[in-house]
Order: C-alpha cells, then sequence, then structure tokens
C-alpha cells in the first residue's frame, strides 16, 4: 500500500520571528516527535502563527496569520492550517482548542494536560451560553478527531466523566525521558553547598513566585544552600527582571541554559523543585530530574501525580510558599530521606524511557494511520 509520508502539525507558536525558543516542555516535546515521524519515514512539518516560512535545524515551519483568538483557540489559524493542508493526508492538532472549527480525515490531537484548573484562566469564569459553547467546541475537538493522545490520566479521567462514551478515542502516552542523557552523576564532596533547583518557565503558575520568597527565606537560614533558578521567560524584560532579583539575594542564582547542558544541572543539584499551581501534564522537567536521582517536590496537580508517589519517590504538596518552605527544609534537614526519595525517583523513571515513548507512539500510529511500514 502507498502512503502519502507527509504530516502537517498544526501548533500555536513553536518559535518565534527572532528564532527565539522557549524550551519549555511542550516545545522540546515537539522536537522529539518531529524527530520521531523523521526516524519512522515521514516527513512533518510545522506550521504556527507567523509572517513567513523556515527552515529550522532541517524541520520545515510555516507561518499561518494568527487571525481571532476565541474561548482559548484559534479559529482562523485552524481554518488557514485547513486550507492550506490539502495536499497532506496526515495531521496532528498540537494542542486540543486548536482542533476546531475543523479537523481534517485521519487527525491525531494531543493533550498536554488540563489547561483551565485555576482561577485566574479566562475559561474559568464562563457560564450560561459562553460556558456552553467553550464546552461544545472542546467535544468537537475530542470527538471529530481520529484519537486524543493524552500525555497524562487527569486529562482522561476529566473527559471520560464529562463525556462518557467516547474511551475508544482516547489514549494515554505519558512524556519521557531520554535516559542516555539524563542519570545519576557521582556523589557530592564534603563542604560542597546544597543547591535547590527550579528548571522552569517564569511564570507564577510555575511556582515561580513561591520559589522566590522561599529562596529568600532558606537562603539565610542556611548560608551553605543555594537556589538555582534555570529558564526562560516570555520576553527579555521578564529575565531581566529575575537577573535584578538575583542581584539583591545573596546564593539566588538566574540564568538559563541551552538543553542540552541541563543534565549537568540536574546532576549538580540536591533537591529539585517543581511547584506547579496548574496546567501541568506528565513533566519532563520533573522526570528529568527522578532520572538523575534527584528527590522532587511538586505540586499536587495535574499529571505530576501520575509520576510522584508522595512520600516514596518525591513529595507533593498544595503550592503555597508554607508548604514550599516546608518541604525543602525536610529534604535539608535530612539528608538520609534525600538520598531514598532520589533513589526510588531513579527506579521510577526507568518506566518513562524515551524507548517505551516511541513504541507507544508506534502503536498509535499503526492504529490510526493504518501503517504497516513503521
Amino acid at each position: 500500500m502507498n502512503f502519502d509520508r507527509r504530516v502537517a502539525i498544526l501548533t500555536s507558536i513553536f518559535i518565534t520571528e527572532g528564532d527565539r525558543m522557549m524550551f519549555s516542555g511542550a516545545d522540546r516535546y515537539l522536537v522529539h516527535l518531529c524527530e520521531f515521524l523523521e526516524e519512522s519515514g515521514y516527513e512533518p512539518c510545522v506550521w504556527q502563527v507567523g509572517s513567513e516560512d523556515r527552515l529550522v535545524k532541517g524541520l520545515r515551519i510555516r507561518g499561518l496569520p494568527k487571525g481571532r483568538a476565541e474561548f482559548g483557540g484559534l479559529p482562523d489559524l485552524n481554518i488557514q492550517f485547513f486550507e492550506n493542508t490539502a495536499g497532506y493526508d496526515k495531521a496532528i492538532y498540537f494542542a486540543l482548542p486548536l482542533a476546531f472549527p475543523r479537523v481534517k480525515p485521519n487527525s491525531i490531537v494531543i493533550s498536554h494536560g488540563i489547561g483551565w484548573d485555576y482561577p485566574a484562566h479566562t475559561w474559568s469564569p464562563l457560564s450560561g451560553p459562553l460556558k456552553e459553547e467553550w464546552l461544545r467546541r472542546l467535544h468537537y475537538a475530542v470527538t471529530a478527531c481520529e484519537l486524543v493522545v493524552s500525555v497524562d490520566t487527569n486529562t482522561l479521567n476529566w473527559l471520560r466523566a464529562t463525556w462518557p462514551g467516547y474511551e475508544h478515542k482516547q489514549a494515554y502516552i505519558p512524556n519521557f525521558v531520554d535516559r542516555t542523557e539524563f542519570y545519576p552523576g557521582e556523589d557530592k564532596k564534603s563542604g560542597e553547598s546544597l543547591v535547590v533547583l527550579y528548571p522552569r518557565r517564569l511564570t507564577w503558575i510555575r511556582g515561580l513566585d513561591d520559589v522566590k520568597v522561599v529562596a529568600e527565606r532558606l537562603t539565610r537560614r542556611y548560608p551553605s544552600l543555594e537556589f538555582h533558578i534555570v529558564g526562560r521567560g516570555g520576553t527579555d524584560d521578564s529575565e531581566a527582571e529575575m537577573n535584578g532579583w538575583a542581584k539583591e539575594n545573596p546564593r539566588c542564582l538566574y540564568y538559563w541554559v541551552p538543553m542540552e547542558n541541563m543534565p549537568d544541572l540536574y546532576r549538580m543539584a540536591d533537591i529539585v523543585v517543581i511547584p506547579t499551581r496548574a496546567a501541568e501534564g506528565t513533566s519532563l522537567a520533573c522526570l528529568e530530574a527522578m532520572a538523575c536521582g534527584k528527590p522532587v517536590i511538586c505540586g499536587h496537580v495535574g499529571g505530576l501525580t501520575d509520576l510522584v508517589i508522595d512520600g516514596y519517590n518525591g513529595i507533593l504538596i498544595n503550592v503555597s510558599p508554607e508548604t514550599l518552605e516546608e518541604a525543602v527544609e525536610s529534604l535539608i534537614l535530612h539528608p538520609e530521606l534525600r538520598q531514598t526519595l532520589g533513589r526510588q525517583a531513579l527506579e521510577t523513571s526507568f518506566q518513562f524511557s524515551l524507548e517505551r515513548w516511541k513504541e507507544r507512539w508506534r502503536k498509535t500510529l499503526r492504529s490510526v494511520w493504518g501503517d504497516d511500514e513503521m
């Protein structure tokens, strides 16, 4: 059978006009997905909001006008994608809200976690006809595609409780860690600083504000403690603001590094904090820290509960400065607990290898696209 090997992928913004990449979990997921598709003999092309077409590291990226933003989605972008990819037989929508008002045949929609699980989100206060319209659009995305691939069980549970009967159109493929890059390092020497690492984007929803408060408190209390905040902001101004904060707080460091340097940072850390308040799937940062044998402190949110068993391979908290401070301090004061949680986090990470992720995707593509050539 002769299959069309081209795959059109719709996302919002992957790489900005200035080639600024956020290095967020979703960005890195898309990189790995395109690499996997190429390994499998497909030709992926990413379509995003933008005014120009580019070739970035061998990956074709095509720009489309953004148009209206409604109910968390981009309906004009969706229509432009539908019309411009008429020659593509296979499509992947990189988020549920992007799969409205049209979905191409043979399409897969990926959910990276529930994104509306906090009061400040624009969708949360909707009621009456507006809430019904938001649900209608989401229902269309779930039912019009061939399959919804969810990175976490939290989303699947919500979908099944909200619209029973569509379980056959849903699949669970948790996120992954490349264990050839992320693995434990050598034990620290006596007298070295104790390092708490926050490897996240600079947003309050990822717990940044809580981390800053806790970092200021605990570095004053423990002279040998360092807090490393490593991640990109949405703008140069947000990064400049973080640089200013770090200069005012001794042993609180802010910087960001290319993705290939992250394994060394995890190995350098003693404690990793993932204090997400909402909108989280099976966090890549969490899995990477676990694969490096580090104890993790996570928000009790989204797909993090698919990864962390409280008290076994990490600590789960309802995020606030007080709960985060208590959890970090407990690991500062009890090195044996750090070692136990880190060792069992490492064992857990074996179940989320990149190889297992690829195999799950192979089975999924065979079932949806019927391609026996993979």
